[in-house]
């Protein structure tokens, strides 16, 4: 029996049409929604030269995510290697490491507002009033300082040395100096800087690599020393007294191969958290590093960690194998899990967007 070549067609069509109206169920565009206050932006670091570092964000009370976030708003990628992200007066300010510029956008819609050019190789920015912003730098032997309301480069404060993690606390500026690279100085110091005067003032010798450091609710800086990339030294961590800069305790790490980094501490500013391999916690008072961790690897691949402000939630990033999209693991504050969800390649950094920021 023959079958007419029209019914084929006709059911041939109809068959189309149902498989795409399937595929629109299944796969509907994604929205994307104001980025409200309360959220995490994660900083995915992408791999170096490819230029495919992104920006996502999460919605903690309705636990969805959205991915590229930079390139949904601007239809252009964020660039090569994202490394940080601060947020001040409802802008976000984003390094990009090896293309040497910070973007700046609104926070809340991500849309491009400038750009801070004529960088090196920007690692983090510290906000030191409106007019004025620091930015260390991986190469450089200076800060750089801009304008963070016309993103002009102003000038610079010369260190001689390579520059990283920056905090401020009692009028002063406190930069560490992680990298070796580019310096024939050992890289073993947390420079404190006169940000009225934009001079050096003094030079605190500390352990190899301080490579992440935080304020506690006493003021004291804490200084997380990875002991070095050859393992040069046991990694370190430090209290020091940020009225005189005097070291008032150093802390010394067993392992000499281990390498902890991702210093972090919770609102109340009494309890440190940091990262190596797997996540442990410590009070400020404690008087020796904690012998077990407060959130074990496992078989995962932990790379980044953020504590947030406001609620203790920890989260914790897993670059899997650094070419496919990475995972975050969200944690209470006592170490159980809450959730997880995909972001993009190598998420390095966390950004929480608060009410006050």
């Amino acid at each position: 029996m023959k079958v007419n070549n029209k019914i084929i067609l006709i059911i041939s069509l109809a068959v189309i049409v149902f498989i795409s109206a399937c595929n629109d169920k299944e796969t509907p565009a994604p929205s994307v929604s104001p980025y409200t206050e309360g959220g995490v932006f994660v900083v995915n670091e992408g791999n170096y030269t490819s230029a495919n570092s992104s920006l996502s964000y999460y919605y903690p009370d309705s636990n969805s995510v959205v991915n590229n976030v930079f390139y949904r708003a601007n239809n252009v990628p964020l660039g090569d290697v994202a490394q940080s992200m601060t947020i001040h007066n409802n802008l976000a300010y984003i390094t990009i490491n090896n293309s040497g510029h910070i973007y700046v956008t609104d926070v809340s819609t991500s849309k491009y507002a400038g750009k801070i050019e004529g960088l090196i190789s920007p690692r983090e920015v510290a906000i030191i009033n409106n007019t004025k912003a620091y930015i260390t730098d991986f190469t450089s032997k200076s800060i750089t300082i801009a304008n963070p309301e016309t993103y002009e480069v102003t000038g610079s404060v010369p260190v001689g040395k390579s520059t990283e993690a920056i905090v401020q606390t009692n009028s002063k500026v406190f930069v560490s100096n992680w990298s070796s690279y580019n310096q024939t100085t050992i890289n073993n110091t947390v420079m404190v800087i006169d940000p009225a005067n934009d001079i050096i003032t003094d030079s605190i010798i500390v352990g190899i690599e301080p490579v992440s450091m935080v304020i506690d609710k006493n003021d004291k800086l804490w200084v997380l020393c990875s002991g070095g990339y050859l393992g040069e030294e046991h990694p370190t961590l430090w209290r020091i007294n940020t009225i005189d800069n005097i070291v008032e305790e150093t802390f010394y790490f067993d392992d000499i191969n281990s390498s902890p980094d991702n210093l972090c501490i919770n609102k109340a500013k009494d309890t440190l958290y940091y990262l190596n391999k797997s996540i442990y916690t410590m009070s400020i008072d404690d008087s020796n590093l904690p012998a077990t961790a407060l959130i074990d690897s496992g078989d995962k691949n932990f790379y980044a960690m953020g504590v947030n402000p406001e609620n203790g939630d920890i989260y914790i990033s897993d670059a899997l194998d650094y070419s496919h999209n990475g995972t975050i693991y969200r944690y209470t504050h006592t170490g159980l899990l809450i959730t997880s969800f995909e972001t993009g390649i190598i998420p390095g950094a966390f950004c929480f967007y608060q009410a006050s920021l």
